[in-house]
């Protein structure tokens, strides 16, 4: 009885935790239940995932710039917890990627390159008005 008690209490904990997270995390959160329901949303994006560090890296900008981006909508950042990931279900090419964490987030090398032009238009835009065009 007091096993049950304890643990009912440090489910209500957890889920008042993840939802606290996911507040922080912002517009361009898609968070999963599941690893398949995550695979079947990857599997819609072609050319694969990187991890916000792996993107930041591809852009030249910090990870907390990408954050930013995130909590304002204008990326989509695809988030799954550890607890919902069956290892034996994840490929293997996959798990030699991912570092075991409480939380996995990923970005779809598409939402990278529209990233990608929408800052090189951004700097095309500033030098022709550094140039007076």
């Amino acid at each position: 009885m007091k096993k049950k008690i304890i643990d009912r209490i440090q489910e209500r904990v957890q889920r008042k935790h993840d939802e606290e997270q996911k507040k922080e995390w912002g517009k361009g959160s898609v968070v999963f239940d599941s690893w398949d329901e995550f695979n079947e949303k990857i599997a819609m994006h072609s050319g694969g995932i990187v991890s916000p560090g792996g993107a930041a890296s591809a852009l030249g900008v910090s990870r907390a710039y990408l954050s930013q981006l995130e909590k304002e909508g204008k990326i989509t950042v695809y988030r799954i917890w550890h607890t919902d990931i069956d290892w034996d279900t994840v490929p293997f090419w996959l798990k030699a990627m991912i570092p075991k964490k409480e939380i996995y987030a990923f970005i779809t090398l598409e939402e990278v390159e529209r990233v990608r032009e929408e800052m090189i238009q951004k700097a095309e835009e500033k030098i022709k008005k550094l140039r007076g065009e």
